[in-house]
């Protein structure tokens, strides 16, 4: 079963002043009217959860990023993924491997079908607009080699590349 519940709000449900980035505030669902509805309380105006509460817990509102939400340019990285195809280098073979489980998540590349070459599982990849097909090898990369290839692709933080 899926509900649409909307995410954090600006400003508290109890005293409509806004809720300050990087503190910690509470959040609750009730049933109004038929739908779930999300209401946020900062800490400073929490007196338990209302009555009829369907959940709540605590959270954190996120620090402001001068109101710009980072948006990932799927394009671009599809172009720079196109760019490394069957580069030697295998540097830029992480880095596509990166960028593969990326646009595919994000739908600009189409799963065809997963081989062995060499006993190593390569994927046979298809572009959303037809393109390819491509085929990736998977790379095994230790946990700080995929913090420091999302640094570099994404200038830092690793918070964009979901």
């Amino acid at each position: 079963m899926d509900f649409d519940v909307r995410p954090l709000g600006k400003n508290c449900a109890a005293t409509g002043e806004p809720l300050a980035p990087g503190s910690q505030c509470w959040s609750v669902l009730v049933e109004q009217n038929g739908k779930l509805v999300r209401q946020d309380y900062s800490s400073e105006a929490w007196a338990g959860p209302p009555e009829n509460v369907l959940g709540f817990w605590q959270c954190e509102v996120p620090k402001d990023n001068g109101g710009q939400q980072k948006k990932l340019d799927v394009d671009g990285l599809f172009d720079y993924f196109v760019q490394l195809n069957d580069s030697p280098n295998l540097a830029e073979q992480d880095y596509q491997y990166v960028l593969a489980l990326l646009l595919l998540r994000k739908r600009r590349l189409i799963l065809e079908e997963t081989t062995d070459t060499d006993d190593i599982p390569t994927m046979t990849l298809i572009g959303s607009g037809g393109e390819g097909p491509f085929q990736v090898m998977e790379r095994e990369l230790s946990d700080d080699q995929i913090v420091e290839l999302q640094q570099q692709l994404f200038g830092g933080s690793s918070e964009s590349a979901a």
